[in-house]
């Protein structure tokens, strides 16, 4: 008996050991990803590009198409991505033949979970070809394996089929990835069923419908205020939820509103929703204007759904683009569109604030400092000269400034 009970400490000795070890062996003391930043403008100027090349509204049924992805680019889109869903960051290098993924967790201040993986050309394809956790090798196969359970118990399996079956070759080069790809119409509803679950396709309906009835409330007329709509949704919204329901309620009416002023309607998203009832024509306004309307929703929409770092960089590269070959560039719109970005972090970040905020009501004064004093409807060349582009001095000034005016509305103190 006594025998038998010296093995078992020992063999539990020996088990904590070994669990001390692995923990030891898998935690590392500096990260190998850090945190995504914000998506510089070229890259959003060479995804709109991409898109333009490849819209899926010009091609054919199995057309072939080639296009190639820079690395700094596809970095940026990874931890813009896993910045939504998985609490990490991750890191990319792309070489010859071959790339290198990144993912570190913090664990605390100064102790991290790191994991590598190692992709290789395989037969035109990304083979995983080794794996680690810290220290710890893991074998490419055992990996895969779990990678594909993951997918399946999260019913993904099914949905990226279409998408796996439609990539033809992946060619690794130095500092870009080359992919080659056969376009399948049942792509774009692949994209839409990965978007959005049956759970958010009926929050969205329920949104659009209320979305309908606010501004079927409003006296009729053919111009309202923005705050006029969503200040009684988004009261609403608070208060039929709390918590996380409370943030995706808020997320919903946001983006069928900004659907809505961006001339395109929930039906761009949900085909479904073409047979739904539609709201009565009405312009939005926000201090009178409709454009600031329009870049303060869809910010904070962007925002609210994709993260502040995808709806900075759009804010800014809209206002370039004006600037080139539209309306010019504008720093009241810029700052609509930083305020609508300061709405759609607190959505996600603390919408219980929001909610104790809207308690009061919510008029424009609320949502928006005053911008008639900043320089407005300027060419790219005026721009140049009086600015001297986005990283110049003098356009960083205007930037804190518009940052500043921000801080001190009582909504996003």
């Amino acid at each position: 008996m006594l025998r038998l009970l010296s093995w078992l400490i020992s063999g539990v000795t020996l088990l904590v050991a070994a669990a001390l070890l692995v923990v030891v062996l898998a935690v590392d003391d500096v990260p190998l990803a850090g945190q995504a930043e914000a998506l510089p403008l070229e890259t959003m100027q060479r995804a709109q590009a991409l898109l333009r090349a490849n819209d899926p509204r010009k091609l054919r049924q199995g057309e072939v198409r080639q296009t190639w992805i820079l690395a700094g680019d596809l970095q940026a889109l990874l931890g813009f991505v896993a910045s939504k869903g998985v609490p990490g960051h991750v890191g990319l290098n792309l070489y010859e033949g071959g790339a290198e993924i990144r993912y570190t967790r913090p664990l605390g201040d100064s102790h991290f979970l790191n994991v590598t993986a190692r992709l290789a050309d395989e037969n035109g394809q990304a083979a995983l070809v080794e794996t680690r956790i810290g220290q710890i090798p893991v074998p490419a196969a055992l990996m895969s394996s779990l990678i594909e359970t993951y997918l399946q118990r999260q019913r993904l399996g099914e949905e990226l089929a279409p998408l796996r079956n439609a990539i033809e070759t992946v060619h690794f080069e130095e500092g870009r990835l080359q992919l080659r790809y056969r376009w399948q119409p049942g792509l774009t509803e692949t994209a839409r069923a990965l978007a959005l679950t049956p759970i958010d396709r009926e929050r969205l309906s329920q949104a659009h419908l209320r979305l309908v009835n606010r501004i079927s409330e409003i006296p009729a007329s053919n111009r309202a205020s923005i705050a006029d709509v969503l200040g009684p949704l988004l009261q609403e919204a608070g208060q039929r939820h709390t918590g996380t329901q409370r943030s995706d309620a808020y997320r919903d009416i946001l983006l069928v509103t900004a659907l809505q002023l961006s001339g395109r309607n929930v039906s761009a998203l949900l085909p479904e929703a073409r047979q739904w009832p539609r709201p009565r024509p009405l312009t939005l306004t926000l201090q009178g204007r409709e454009d600031l309307a329009q870049h303060f929703v869809i910010s904070a929409a962007l925002a609210a759904w994709a993260g502040e770092p995808l709806a900075s960089a759009v804010g800014v590269y809209k206002e370039v683009e004006d600037a080139l070959k539209g309306s010019g560039f504008s720093f009241a719109d810029l700052a609509a569109d930083k305020a609508g970005t300061r709405l759609g972090e607190m959505i996600l970040g603390n919408p219980d604030r929001l909610a104790a905020a809207l308690a009061a009501g919510l008029t424009d004064a609320a949502l928006l400092p005053p911008v008639s004093d900043l320089p407005e409807s300027m060419t790219q060349v005026e721009f140049q000269r009086r600015f001297g582009g986005v990283d110049a001095p003098a356009y960083r000034k205007m930037n804190d400034e518009i940052d500043r005016r921000i801080a001190a509305l009582a909504l996003f103190r």
